[in-house]
């Protein structure tokens, strides 16, 4: 890194419009996105690359709380940030500014993240796993009332339910709010 980028930080091309469409495969051991492979871990800088620059939301964990999130987490909290692709719907969780622990995907509005993260986009894309359409696998893991989760590899995903009433036989892609990778 050059003297330039540490004192003003790298500045990557933002996504245009034309570029907006991505295909996301989740496989068992990586990403792929647009046909471009990601070896987990991913740090923000590869997605920085691919989707252009973030808009970024820091935490302060208390120091009450460190011992027990650090437990939960399984690593060391030194700097929580969330990084928001606001316009194309993706969303990555940092417990330590750069290494991404929790990849997410918006399908539909939340309101209640509305109030938390701020206003994001829906995913305009294409997301498969393993080269399979997502909602069959989602539709196959277990239903936890207000979520189905499933496991792809060592990845623990979660697809939170827009109605949590609705029957199973009439669920489609709109009857998520979206997914959320936990990356281990």
């Amino acid at each position: 890194m050059g003297l330039f980028d540490k004192f003003f930080g790298k500045k990557y091309e933002q996504a245009s419009e034309a570029t907006k469409s991505y295909t996301i495969d989740i496989c068992g051991d990586c990403f792929i996105i647009n046909g471009q492979k990601l070896e987990v871990p991913i740090h923000i800088d590869a997605l920085t690359r691919i989707f252009g620059e973030p808009r970024a939301k820091h935490f302060k964990t208390k120091e009450s709380e460190r011992e027990i999130n650090e437990k939960i987490a399984g690593e060391q909290i030194t700097d929580r940030t969330n990084y928001f692709w606001d316009g194309l719907g993706l969303k990555a969780y940092t417990y330590n500014g750069s290494v991404v622990n929790t990849f997410g995907i918006q399908f539909n509005k939340a309101d209640y993240e509305t109030k938390k993260i701020g206003t994001i986009a829906k995913f305009k894309g294409t997301i498969t796993i393993n080269g399979q359409p997502w909602l069959p696998v989602a539709l196959a893991g277990e239903d936890k009332d207000v979520f189905r989760e499933f496991t792809v590899g060592n990845y623990l995903i979660t697809a939170e339910y827009t109605d949590f009433d609705q029957d199973d036989a009439t669920r489609d892609e709109t009857s998520f709010t979206g997914l959320e990778i936990q990356l281990k």
